[in-house]
């Protein structure tokens, strides 16, 4: 079977020891949550990509000069839809929220794309463990290696 190959950027989130996770809308509420992010468009960068797939999904607009330009990745490999598809993501610390334009740690449902997310918030590592889709663990090991959560 040959499969489709994709690619998708995004970035990992975080703040006060905590990563930002999406609720994919429609599916259950475990292991069904991930980072911001989404695929390229034509001629699109990873990064520009995955800062514009942070806003449309969260309403959230990272600074381009916060983001830790060194690329990490996963790969997701879907039998049932035929792709295989690369995501690059992108490490983000946020020292002060009102740097991504957030009054709290709670991301108002008014800024989500409810037709792809409908839960947005701020977890500790073992929580995002629990949560998190099983392609993206990667993502969460990555930041507790690297101490961020």
């Amino acid at each position: 079977m040959k499969l489709k190959q994709k690619y998708s950027a995004g970035l990992a989130i975080v703040y006060n020891k905590k990563v930002l996770l999406l609720h994919t809308t429609g599916r259950g509420p475990k292991k069904s949550y991930g980072i911001p992010k989404g695929g390229l468009d034509s001629g699109e960068e990873n990064l520009e990509a995955a800062l514009r797939e942070t806003y449309e999904e969260c309403g959230i607009k990272v600074p381009a000069k916060m983001v830790n330009k060194t690329e990490h990745t996963f790969v997701v490999t879907s039998r049932k839809y035929k792709y295989n598809k690369v995501v690059t993501y992108f490490i983000v610390e946020v020292k002060d929220l009102k740097e991504i334009g957030l009054k709290g740690p709670d991301i108002p449902k008014g800024q989500l794309q409810l037709k792809e997310v409908d839960v947005a918030g701020f977890y500790d590592y073992r929580e995002a463990m629990d949560l998190i889709m099983q392609s993206q663990a990667p993502v969460i090991t990555a930041l507790i290696n690297n101490g961020l959560i």
